[in-house]
């Protein structure tokens, strides 16, 4: 499945699987690492996430592994220079999860044979997306667009998709674009396997 998928979209591609125990060589970072950060490198490599090396306050939040609100909308408001009424509700509209363990994030088709992954995350070349939805719309899908420029790759795109069962597209944030390897001409889209699997026929 990802093999076609990166055939149709690009190599920058990568399979995610939220507290799954998959065979083989697991790659758990010892370094701290942000979530969008660990996505770029899977397209590479395979790892693993957990609460002991993921550092990023904003993905820490949606992993469920802590929960102080009201002080990382103080950072966020004041790194941003965003009003903090602003912040407070896209933490409150941002999906999270509860009870993550870990994150495996990469692993190759020999996997997916025997276990599908939950969904897919992959960096779109924007040219492309007009084709995506016009092939959505074929399927009577209706991507999710949420509205906020942080937590874009852990919340709007990862936990979103998991969590509502939905084709979810991002434009990045900041952090992003910086640690998370976002091209000048890419947005994020999250698939879930499902909807990825009827996708797929649209295209061949």
């Amino acid at each position: 499945m990802i093999n076609k998928l990166r055939q149709h979209f690009g190599r920058k591609c990568t399979s995610i699987y939220v507290n799954r125990d998959l065979p083989g060589f697991i790659n758990i970072p010892l370094k701290q690492m942000k979530y969008c950060e660990a996505v770029v490198q899977s397209f590479k490599v395979p790892l693993q996430l957990n609460s002991g090396n993921l550092n990023c306050p904003g993905a820490r939040r949606i992993m469920g592994f802590e929960k102080n609100d009201k002080q990382l909308a103080k950072e966020i408001s004041e790194n941003n220079h965003i009003p903090l009424g602003f912040i407070k509700t896209a933490l409150q509209e941002t999906p999270s999860l509860n009870g993550v363990i870990n994150i495996n994030l990469g692993w190759t088709e020999n996997h997916e044979n025997d276990l599908h992954p939950d969904l897919f995350i992959l960096y779109f070349h924007c040219h492309m997306i007009t084709e995506l939805m016009h092939k959505l719309a074929k399927m009577g899908t209706k991507p999710s667009i949420l509205p906020y420029f942080f937590q874009s790759v852990c919340g709007n795109i990862f936990a979103n998709s998991y969590l509502n069962d939905v084709v979810s597209i991002s434009f990045g944030c900041p952090e992003s674009r910086k640690s998370g390897g976002i091209g000048k001409n890419e947005i994020v889209i999250g698939l879930p396997f499902r909807i990825a699997v009827e996708l797929l026929n649209f295209y061949e």
